[in-house]
C-alpha cells in the first residue's frame, strides 16, 4: 500500500521486480489520509492485505501504537540518521518531503515572496492563496514551531484570507503555475521545482526554517508475505532505490545519496517536527484543521 502517486511507484516495484527475478509486486494506492482508514479497517477486521506500506500520513505512527506494524531491523538503516527510524525497528523514514510556500513568478514579484509565516497575512494575499485540504502535517509542524496561542492566533489570522482549497498538492502546485492563484500556502518542494525544470513560473517563497515532512516505510504485522516483504523494504532503503526515489523527483533519506532538493538546502535552516507528536495527535490535529478553515470541509 502507498500514497505515492502510482507513476512514482512504478520505478521502484519494476527496479525491485529487476533485482529479485521470479518475484511480482504490485501497489495499490491511496490518496491523503485514505490509507490510514484502510488500514485501521483491515486491522478491525483481522484481515490485512499490505506487505509493506508506504505513507506520509503521520497518523500511521498512532496507528502502529495500535500493533499493526512488525518489528524488522533492515541492515539498510545503519545508512539513515536518528530521527529517520525508531529504535525497535517498527519504521523508517525512506524519503522525505520540504513543506514550502510557492507563487507564480509571472504573478508576484520576487520581492514581495514571502519571508516570514507572518507575511502570509498581509493584504497582498487576500483572495490569492490555495491551500490543501488536508495540510494536518503543516499545521502541526507550525503549531509546534509557534507555540498553542501564536500558533491558533495565526491559523485564524491566515483562513480570513479567505483561500481556497484543494485536494492534493501537486494539483495545488499546477493550479499555482497554471495562474489560478498567486501562491499555495504550502507545497511539496520537490513539485515545485519539478514544474519550474519544465519552464512552468512557479517558485518558492524563502521562509526558514524550511521543515521536512518524512514518508514512512513498515511491514504489516501479519503480512501475508513477510520475507518478501523484507526484501521490498531492504531494496527502498538501499542505496540503488534511493537513488531511484531521486528519479522520481523526490529526496531520499539515506545519508549517502544527495538529490536537487538536499543540494539546493545546504547551509540552510531545515528541521524535523516531532513527529511522534504530530503522529500521536494527527486526528485531534485534522480535527482542529477543519474546524480553523471551514473551507477545507
Amino acid at each position: 500500500y502507498a500514497n505515492m502517486d502510482v507513476a512514482a511507484m512504478r520505478p521502484l516495484t519494476e527496479g525491485f521486480m529487476k533485482k529479485y527475478p521470479g518475484l511480482k509486486t504490485a501497489s495499490v494506492h491511496f490518496s491523503g489520509a485514505a490509507i490510514i482508514t484502510r488500514i485501521d479497517s483491515e486491522s478491525r477486521a483481522g484481515k490485512p492485505l499490505s506487505d509493506v506500506v508506504l505513507s506520509g500520513q503521520l497518523g500511521v505512527l498512532a496507528l502502529i501504537e495500535k500493533k499493526v506494524a512488525a518489528r524488522y531491523r533492515s541492515p539498510e538503516r545503519e545508512f539513515y540518521r536518528e530521527g529517520f527510524k525508531d529504535k525497535e525497528g517498527l519504521w523508517t523514514a525512506y524519503m522525505t518531503n520540504v513543506m514550502v510556500s510557492a507563487y507564480n513568478t509571472r504573478q508576484v514579484k520576487k520581492e514581495e515572496a514571502p519571508r516570514a509565516l507572518e507575511d502570509l497575512l498581509k493584504p497582498r494575499w487576500k483572495g490569492k492563496l490555495t491551500m490543501d485540504s488536508q495540510s494536518y502535517v503543516w499545521f502541526g509542524t507550525i503549531m509546534q514551531y509557534l507555540g498553542e496561542e501564536a500558533g491558533l492566533r495565526f491559523m485564524r489570522q491566515l483562513n480570513e484570507q479567505n483561500i481556497s482549497h484543494q485536494r492534493g498538492r501537486r494539483l495545488m502546485t499546477q493550479l499555482v503555475a497554471a495562474g489560478e492563484f498567486d501562491m499555495a500556502v504550502e507545497t511539496n518542494l520537490n513539485s515545485v521545482l519539478t514544474l519550474s525544470r519544465q519552464g512552468a513560473p512557479p517558485s518558492f517563497a524563502p521562509v526558514q526554517p524550511y521543515f521536512l515532512s518524512p514518508s514512512l516505510v513498515f511491514m504489516s504485522a501479519t503480512a501475508p508475505r513477510p520475507y518478501i516483504g523484507a526484501l521490498f523494504i531492504d531494496y527502498l532503503l538501499s542505496e540503488e532505490g534511493q537513488k531511484v526515489i531521486v528519479t522520481t523527483n523526490r529526496m531520499p533519506a539515506h545519508i549517502k545519496v544527495k538529490s536537487p532538493e538536499s543540494q539546493l538546502l545546504e547551509g540552510q535552516d531545515v528541521r524535523m517536527p516531532d513527529i511522534f507528536d504530530i503522529g500521536k495527535r494527527y486526528q485531534a490535529i485534522g480535527n482542529r484543521y477543519r474546524e480553523i478553515f471551514a473551507g477545507a470541509r
